[in-house]
């Protein structure tokens, strides 16, 4: 694409549709026509962005909201010691599912085995317990490039203030309402969907991010790999990343699999991601890194994760029964295939009786 995408708006109506109905068949229905300042980065992946998504003060109000001060985000060393997740428990039972929740969390890097994982939360418990504080600061985690990366940054889950339908401010009610009107499937309420235990197709996260880093941060994925998916019964379908201050010193969101592709913190835009497929498959190809930031402010931003319920996966005896169903499908249509065209039409849907056969119905 363009240096700076290609606004759909101003876009042939042919293009429109196209875009349209590639991002509903390979990726989630989105309604792009409709919001004026979208842009295209890429197409395959999809990458749009969408400046002014927020005005200037619903930037504001979300920043005080999640981070509790202004810009520039004096107060994130404070929430991310005092108010940030405590120290994980139970680390020998948990599956990796669950040990890569709490590294996010707590705004560890998610990556490698479980033995790693679980040293990784054992070393933040230790930190934690000696007064090392339960943020990211105190969990420095291995750059690109080497040395430590992100370890000024703060990261947390579903913010109350942010996701408590009592308390959070009109800015995220306005959000939600421009996100379901993008995407008129998806947004519901704040909850994990579940394909077995809640039968609830969709679900959102709320992720808030407050980075201050002088290193490059390395690439990650928002999806989940297909065995993680299942076992957690959702997958990530759309990252919606909203900017809440300007950059003039980097922080650039870069594209480790589209070379020469970056985007610039900008106050109110919109940054939308799709990490996974229509199939629920993660896409290696929209993993997201970031460029080291050496202003004086803290870049600000806030995730919103559509997620999507996996699709059920059947036991043996389950899958035993759909393939008898089918089989019997399968049978029943090649039996009626065999019946002669002028015969089927004179059969109704008992398939014994002829459709004009009123006097035999009346003498019955």
């Amino acid at each position: 694409m363009k240096t700076n995408g290609v606004e759909l708006a101003k876009a042939s109506a042919q293009v429109q549709e196209s875009i349209a109905g590639f991002l509903a068949f390979e990726f989630l229905r989105a309604r792009v026509k409709n919001v004026p300042t979208l842009k295209v980065l890429n197409v395959d992946p999809p990458i749009l962005t969408a400046p002014m998504f927020l005005s200037a003060k619903e930037c504001e109000e979300l920043e005080r909201a999640a981070f509790g001060g202004g810009s520039g985000g004096e107060d994130v060393g404070e929430m991310a010691s005092g108010d940030g997740p405590g120290p994980a428990s139970g680390l020998s039972s948990m599956k990796k599912a669950d040990l890569v929740q709490c590294c996010e969390e707590r705004g560890l890097d998610a990556s490698g085995t479980v033995a790693v994982l679980r040293d990784r939360l054992k070393e933040f418990n230790t930190n934690y317990e000696s007064g090392g504080g339960g943020g990211a600061q105190s969990a420095a985690t291995p750059s690109a490039g080497g040395g430590e990366a992100n370890v000024d940054a703060f990261r947390t889950s579903n913010p109350d203030a942010l996701v408590n339908a009592s308390s959070r401010p009109e800015a995220v009610n306005q959000l939600l309402k421009r996100l379901n009107y993008l995407f008129p499937d998806c947004v519901e309420e704040f909850e994990s969907p579940s394909a077995r235990k809640e039968n609830k197709m969709w679900g959102i996260e709320v992720v808030a991010e407050a980075y201050k880093s002088s290193e490059n941060v390395r690439a990650s994925h928002a999806a989940y790999e297909q065995h993680e998916a299942v076992e957690k019964h959702y997958q990530v379908r759309a990252n919606c990343k909203f900017f809440l201050n300007d950059s003039n010193n980097g922080g650039e969101i870069t594209f480790p699999a589209l070379p020469g592709l970056s985007v610039k913190p900008e106050k109110g835009m919109a940054l939308i991601m799709f990490p996974s497929t229509a199939a629920s498959l993660l896409d290696p190809r929209a993993a997201t890194s970031r460029n080291a930031h050496d202003g004086p402010t803290t870049l600000n931003s806030v995730d919103v994760l559509i997620r999507g319920a996996t699709p059920k996966i059947l036991t043996e005896e389950e899958a035993a029964v759909e393939r008898k169903i089918r089989h019997e499908q399968e049978k029943e249509r090649a039996r009626l295939m065999a019946i002669p065209r002028s015969e089927r039409r004179k059969m109704g849907k008992d398939e014994d009786r002829p459709k004009n056969s009123r006097k035999k119905r009346d003498a019955q």
